[in-house]
């Protein structure tokens, strides 16, 4: 199949789930034999870069002082207005949608739900300053209009969790025959346990005897990171704990200085982003990875990436983590996403962490999320959806709706 892949996120650029997602899954269809090209986000000069010979890269989305809600849209329809015909588009944001939408792209549109943008904007909102939130409400009549639009008008609907499919029966209940289930990855060869944990803490300057705890997220309001060091806070009273917060973002100095608040500066290690190759190693390193989200986690590429090293994950009961998580040990579920929820399932997770434990994490892995795995339901979702079209006369539905 030629299939066009549109993502406002691209890996190593960003490093969220969803571009992790949004790269991983395109490069393991060109390497299945589709013919693949990307619309993604401009870096620099850089034009179309031929990753394979079957896998071309379109940097062709502008990052700069203008919300990429409303260019992301604009420059997608530009950048397809011309292009030959796909045979199916996979696409990972609502205004990638829209834009194709509007460009009156003349194949099914298979989206990716990854999340409800709007929902996190009002829960940003709900946190934020005035300023914040008067500028926020600009944008949100576009990112309402960009989601049911790219939900109404797509073949077929993606969702990574069963968290996500009842967001979408929620708030657009009509829309809800065309999802499909399918999961994210990780790539086992590359998340694995390696030489162990104890070398990963001798490249990583780490002690050998204390308890390490590793987070892996960016630092943003809904990510749980200052529970999760009011968390420390309690557990340190009883182990010799210490706490790595691997990446960055918009609340690092506040984060920084809830520490120093909470007295715990000397066990907590706010070590930024590091190279892409050192986080194997932290993940490695950790007795326990925690997840410690507080809002809307659609999937959690983190948490299979650390359980795929062999690393047990302790994550709040919220969105789907839970979901990834009782099948291999309900015991590394928090009862509840606060301090002391979080707080009691540290202590529960450390007494079971043995080799036993991260062996079984290991295997559930391999089992459940690799890559080649996976990638089957999203080859047959895409088949399906291309198979519809050409047996439908579906162009010609198309055309008679016409854009927006």
């Amino acid at each position: 199949m030629r299939i066009l892949v549109s993502t406002g996120q691209w890996f190593p650029e960003a490093t969220g789930g969803s571009a992790r997602v949004a790269t991983e899954t395109a490069i393991a269809l060109a390497d299945r034999g589709h013919e693949v090209t990307v619309i993604a986000p401009a870096v620099g000069h850089r034009g179309v870069e031929q990753l394979a010979e079957n896998l071309a890269i379109h940097r062709s989305l502008p990052r700069n002082r203008l919300p990429i809600t409303l260019t992301d849209v604009v420059y997608t329809a530009r950048s397809v207005r011309r292009a030959p015909r796909y045979d199916v588009a996979l696409v990972h944001q609502s205004t990638g949608a829209a834009g194709l939408i509007a460009a009156g792209f003349d194949a099914p549109i298979v989206l990716v739900y990854h999340a409800s943008a709007l929902r996190e904007l009002r829960f940003l909102r709900s946190l934020s300053g005035a300023a914040r939130s008067l500028s926020s409400r600009g944008l949100e009549p576009f990112l309402a209009w960009f989601e049911r639009i790219a939900l109404e008008r797509s073949s077929s609907i993606l969702v990574l969790s069963e968290f996500s499919r009842s967001l979408i029966e929620a708030d657009h209940p009509l829309q809800a025959g065309k999802i499909t289930h399918v999961s994210g990855g990780v790539d086992v060869d590359r998340f694995e346990p390696g030489d162990g944990r104890e070398a990963a803490r001798r490249r990583l300057g780490i002690e050998l005897d204390t308890t390490l705890l590793v987070t892996v997220r960016r630092l943003e309001p809904r990510m749980g990171i200052e529970q999760l060091l009011q968390a420390v806070r309690l557990v340190r009273a009883g182990l010799d704990v210490r706490l790595a917060v691997v990446g960055s973002g918009s609340l690092m100095q506040r984060l920084q200085a809830a520490a120093a608040a909470l007295g715990i500066a000397d066990v907590v290690d706010f070590r930024g982003r590091v190279p892409d190759a050192e986080v194997v190693d932290w993940y490695r390193a950790a007795d326990l990875f925690l997840l410690p989200t507080i809002a809307y986690e659609g999937f959690g590429m983190v948490t299979v990436e650390a359980l795929s090293a062999g690393t047990p994950v302790v994550g709040t009961p919220v969105g789907a983590t839970p979901e990834l998580l009782e099948p291999l040990d309900p015991r590394l579920i928090a009862t509840h996403a606060d301090a002391e929820g979080l707080a009691e399932a540290i202590h529960v997770a450390v007494a079971i962490a043995g080799p036993e434990l991260r062996t079984a994490c290991r295997a559930y892995a391999c089992a459940e999320f690799a890559w080649p795995h996976v990638m089957d339901g999203w080859e047959q979702a895409l088949l399906a959806a291309g198979g519809r079209a050409a047996s439908s006369g579906s162009r010609l539905e198309r055309a008679m709706v016409g854009g927006f």
